[in-house]
């Protein structure tokens, strides 16, 4: 029986649809289902005497999830550019902000808590212990 080829191209550009920046495992505004903003990223908070220990936990917990440039700052908000990538883009940010958060002693946290990207949070927690 010969198969119908109008049937067979249907089938294959449905399978073969264009995945969003969300879907895609290769695109920097990826996010797993899976992700959680409670998730503690690693086993030691940041404390007034631990920043350099920390913060290198925290870069490579960040490069494993392929979240590092948020932090680094070669992930920008204004490389979103379609509404899509802007709500991707949104959602890691505060999912990462999130996460640095939630590895900070509590009276750390207060300083920071009200910056407004997770670079910007990086960045001050990286100023306060670095340059003291």
């Amino acid at each position: 029986m010969a198969s119908n080829p109008s049937q067979n191209s249907s089938s294959s550009s449905s399978a073969q649809r264009e995945l969003s920046s969300m879907e895609d495992p290769r695109s920097p505004f990826f996010l797993h289902h899976g992700e959680s903003p409670g998730a503690i990223l690693v086993s030691q908070s940041l404390t007034e005497d631990n920043y350099p220990t920390w913060a290198r936990a925290m870069r490579m917990a960040l490069d494993a999830k392929s979240n590092l440039g948020f932090v680094d700052g070669s992930i920008i908000a204004s490389m979103a550019i379609m509404p899509l990538k802007k709500l991707a883009w949104s959602k890691n940010n505060s999912m990462i902000s999130l996460w640095i958060l939630n590895s900070v002693f509590p009276h750390i946290t207060a300083s920071v808590i009200y910056r407004d990207t997770a670079l910007e949070v990086w960045n001050a927690l990286r100023n306060r212990f670095l340059s003291g």
